[in-house]
């Protein structure tokens, strides 16, 4: 019979394509990898891996790591769940770690194992899970919502707007993660097209959540009717500066009074007395720099107008 110590020498240098059953061991840290997918980074001088790194050296390891068996680098344990711990001993120069070895995670329970770990910080942001949600999804092409809802014990719909999330413009997707946006008009945003998406979070800036989100849920109601009406003139207008004749007092004004011409001469840079005839016409036609600059401003208006113009409910619950 085999001393105990002959027993632990020959289960530390059983290989990890040899397990069948769940182990708890002390593995070297030489003998463990980082997983193969990381969903989050680790940040070397954040507050949280200092205290975890500071309480390892000092009193050592108060629970295990779990890992399994590497199919990517044989004769190693690939890191499953802590992450932050693997790399503070690594830091420290530790020996080994204490693990808890599961035999049969696959690579989808290994991406579900660390989402349901990272949605239970406080950090995790909206934004970074749905991101995690995506990698897992894109890990399997035969992965539905309702699936991921199983791995993940999430509804389907929840799941929905989580990933929506990830058609945010990046000035929306940051004040979401800085907590200065509502988790309600976010995902009343994401289904706004990203054209619109600045103009609605400038206007959620100075409104209650509950009175921008109906404004923005009528102006996708809208949009989707423009849309199978095949008219969507009024949100996407090309600008097209349009000539047309200044009015005869303003024209007799300017040539008795001469107040424009040196001003728009200087303007325009003129440098020649050609230059400056078609200059002439320009303003004339109310096709100057100045004018069409008018003629821009008043078409976005228009266009800002039919994007926040309320609904037909809404219009009704007004005039009731």
């Amino acid at each position: 019979m085999n001393a105990p110590s002959q027993q632990t020498d020959d289960a530390a240098n059983a290989q990890p394509d040899a397990i069948r059953r769940d182990e708890y061991r002390l593995i070297p840290l030489a003998d463990l990898v980082e997983p193969w997918v990381v969903l989050r980074t680790i940040n070397r001088a954040s507050v949280e891996y200092l205290e975890i790194r500071d309480s390892l050296a000092a009193r050592g390891f108060l629970n295990s790591i779990c890992v399994r068996p590497s199919k990517r680098h044989p004769g190693k344990f690939e890191v499953v769940d802590g992450l932050v711990r693997f790399t503070a001993a690594r830091d420290l120069q530790l020996a080994g770690m204490p693990a808890i070895i599961k035999a049969s995670l696959t690579d989808e329970d290994v991406l579900a194992a660390q989402i349901q770990a990272n949605a239970l910080r406080i950090e995790t942001t909206p934004v970074e899970y749905a991101r995690q949600l995506k990698k897992i999804m894109a890990s399997d092409p035969a992965m539905t919502l309702t699936k991921l809802s199983l791995l993940v014990h999430k509804g389907p719909v929840w799941l929905a707007e989580q990933l929506s999330l990830l058609t945010l413009i990046k000035l929306v997707q940051t004040a979401l993660d800085r907590g200065e946006l509502t988790l309600s008009v976010a995902y009343a945003l994401a289904r706004v097209p990203k054209v619109h998406q600045k103009q609605f979070y400038e206007l959620s800036k100075t409104l209650q959540a509950q009175e921008v989100v109906p404004i923005i849920q009528a102006f996708v109601k809208r949009f989707k009717e423009s849309v199978k009406k095949g008219k969507l003139d009024a949100f996407y207008q090309t600008f097209e500066p349009v000539a047309h004749l200044r009015g005869l007092k303003e024209v007799q004004a300017e040539y008795r009074g001469q107040q424009v011409g040196s001003v728009a001469l200087v303007t325009a840079g003129c440098q020649s007395p050609l230059d400056a005839w078609y200059l002439a016409l320009e303003w004339v036609l109310h096709l100057d720099k100045e004018s069409v600059d008018a003629q821009r401003e008043r078409l976005a208006e228009r266009q800002k107008q039919a994007t926040l113009k309320p609904s037909p409910e809404q219009e009704e619950d007004e005039e009731a």
